[in-house]
């Protein structure tokens, strides 16, 4: 759980919606529009990364690199200084673990691949990007599904609130698998909608970015994860939410305070209305929520983005539509939620306001 004070100073943002800083994530949200395909084109991709580095890296260490980057030189944040990472991602590096394994079922130990090898690991991404930007801090890759960015994001917030290093690159990525959409699709998931991308923050103590001269997009004043009862993969029925209490309680807040939600819908029916009957008993139902996960698809990034949309929302007074479409509406700036709520019952809430 963190205390209030960690400022967001930076956002960066890969995806085949939008791609940039917190100005051009501001322009989307403004008029947001779902993209012709989830799927990023490798034109845009290459735009934003050494041909060097292309050669050797994965593409979602692309994605997670050319985000970090971004974020890292709007924020204006020195890694030398002391810089962390932590990256929150559902799949990692899988097109990668498929190659790898598929080069040994063709072609037997000849056909297994060095270079493929450390793609395999689930902290690839992290790893990568810390050599890219020269982050020597802590490192930590979170795994989860449907709340793994905005879990980067409250873990990134909680070690800065310990005091224990000076600014934090939070992030989240995903790409879109083949394999992984039949499989759902087989089990029964095939309506949700999916999406691929990274987003990152660079977050900092608000003392320390007021000290150098930061601009300070939002600010996240409380965080935290907690879990409801549910089978593996199921959802439950408990409807009081222990993780959005202690955010607001951390936070100094009542319900009332909260004046809209970006909330984690992405067309997953039965997770989705649980969702909403947690949102409805901790916050009343008037209460408006945006759901950009049904305009863009979910990914570990869109967490992440959300909590950038959420800055953006607490300066701007307009909060993308509710159903998830192009509309935008009028809201009470201030303070707003972000909240993030998993199969199996793993579920996070941040507070975040403006500046």
């Amino acid at each position: 759980m963190t205390r209030p004070g960690v400022a967001i100073t930076g956002v960066g943002v890969v995806s085949a919606a939008v791609t940039g800083d917190s100005a051009a994530l501001g322009a989307f949200l403004a008029a947001p529009a779902a993209p012709a395909g989830e799927a990023l084109g490798a034109g845009a991709l290459a735009a934003l990364v050494d041909p060097g580095e292309a050669r050797r890296l994965s593409r979602v260490c692309q994605f997670t690199i050319a985000a970090a980057r971004l974020a890292l030189r709007e924020s204006g944040v020195d890694p030398a200084a002391g810089l962390g990472l932590v990256v929150g991602t559902e799949l990692g590096d899988l097109a990668s673990t498929h190659a790898f394994a598929d080069g040994f079922l063709e072609r037997g130990p000849g056909g297994l691949s060095a270079l493929l090898f450390p793609n395999t690991v689930m902290n690839t991404m992290v790893a990568t990007t810390a050599i890219a930007v020269g982050a020597r801090e802590m490192a930590l890759t979170l795994n989860a599904p449907t709340v793994a960015g905005e879990l980067a994001v409250a873990r990134a917030a909680a070690a800065l609130a310990s005091g224990r290093l000076p600014a934090m690159l939070a992030g989240g990525v995903d790409e879109l698998d083949p394999v992984v959409e039949r499989e759902l699709a087989r089990l029964g998931f095939g309506a949700e909608r999916r999406g691929e991308g990274a987003a990152f923050v660079v977050l900092e103590p608000r003392a320390a970015a007021d000290a150098r001269g930061a601009t300070v997009l939002g600010e996240v004043s409380a965080a935290a994860w907690r879990a409801l009862p549910a089978r593996p993969w199921g959802v439950g029925r408990t409807r009081r939410s222990p993780a959005i209490a202690a955010a607001l309680e951390a936070a100094a807040a009542r319900p009332g305070d909260v004046g809209w939600v970006y909330a984690s819908g992405s067309c997953d029916s039965a997770r989705d209305r649980w969702e909403e009957a947690l949102l409805g008993a901790a916050l009343g139902a008037e209460t408006p929520v945006s759901t950009l996960g049904r305009l863009l698809g979910r990914h570990a990034g869109l967490g992440v983005l959300r909590v950038a949309a959420a800055a953006w929302t607490a300066r701007s007074g307009l909060l993308p539509a509710t159903d998830g479409t192009t509309r935008v509406e009028r809201v009470r700036p201030g303070r707003g939620l972000v909240h993030g709520l998993a199969r199996g019952g793993t579920h996070v809430a941040l507070v975040v306001g403006a500046a």
